[in-house]
């Protein structure tokens, strides 16, 4: 069963995605995060570990199997999705948290049935994947917009997660980041964690470059953005940081996005921040 509320068409999908209903006998069986990342659903994925450390970093957050974990933009790609929905399955649930259709208007300029069904195909190919990925977990698995967390969710996660899903929050006129980090605030129980891997713009860098447009955003605007939304900023780790990644163009010239330029594989993935917040 799946419970969907205030979802824009594309990221229902999404989110929904991430609970088909396979057998869940095989992944009741994972009893640790090792044998998750070690799974063989995770093999067409496993290449990206290399840049992405997912048992350092979930381990750096704190996460641990049958916590109750809100991912933002679940499904999008279902990297990190792959692992958390097995590590939650047995005795934890995910939330899905994802942005309005008031954002998802503002990226894609036309938000009208030619962009969803544009999106659709991609959703397709998505279906396909995680029909083979998915898990189905002993509690639903529910979304929400990110700006419009119900009351009753209040105090019931250990910890949200944001995996390169921040830069769009600061972007546009009337940047979503401090109603989004509000929402987030209250859905932490106390003592929670709130987990950041972002790409990292240079402190030096221009503010239009900043601003979210180029994937890009400044350590210490998103440092701030936590702090004004009542976070304390625990600790900070360099793992997923890239010192070839010299971030002066749109982050989407890297991989995994582009795979066919030998010039940007050499490179790799962006430079990344990853910081750990604490609700008070």
């Amino acid at each position: 069963m799946i419970k969907i509320a205030k979802f824009s068409p594309v990221a229902m999908v999404l989110v929904a995605l991430t609970s088909i209903n396979v057998s869940s006998t095989a992944y009741a069986q994972e009893g640790s995060m090792s044998e998750v990342l070690s799974h063989e659903r995770r093999d067409g994925n496993r290449a990206r570990d290399e840049w992405r450390h997912p048992s350092r970093t979930l381990s750096f957050f704190g996460v641990e199997p049958g916590m109750t974990v809100a991912e933002v933009l679940p499904g999008s790609g279902g990297w990190y999705t792959q692992i958390l929905n097995p590590l939650t399955a047995q005795g934890g649930r995910l939330i899905g948290l994802t942005y309005p259709d008031s954002l998802w208007s503002q990226m894609f300029n036309t938000w009208d049935d030619d962009a969803r069904e544009r999106n659709g195909a991609h959703i397709e190919q998505m279906d396909r994947y995680l029909s083979v990925a998915g898990v189905s977990p002993a509690q639903p698995i529910v979304g929400y917009t990110i700006d419009s967390v119900p009351d009753r969710e209040n105090g019931q996660a250990d910890a949200v997660l944001f995996f390169r899903a921040m830069h769009h929050l600061f972007r546009f006129d009337e940047p979503l980041i401090d109603t989004a980090l509000s929402e987030v605030y209250d859905l932490l129980a106390s003592g929670g964690v709130a987990g950041v891997v972002q790409h990292r713009a240079p402190e030096s860098a221009a503010a239009d470059f900043a601003s979210g447009n180029n994937g890009y955003v400044k350590q210490s605007a998103v440092v701030a953005a936590f702090e004004r939304a009542g976070f304390v900023l625990e600790a900070s780790s360099e793992m997923n940081a890239n010192e070839n990644d010299s971030a002066d163009g749109f982050v989407w010239r890297l991989p995994p996005t582009r795979r066919d330029n030998p010039e940007t594989l050499a490179i790799g993935e962006s430079d990344r921040m990853t910081l750990r917040f604490r609700k008070p």
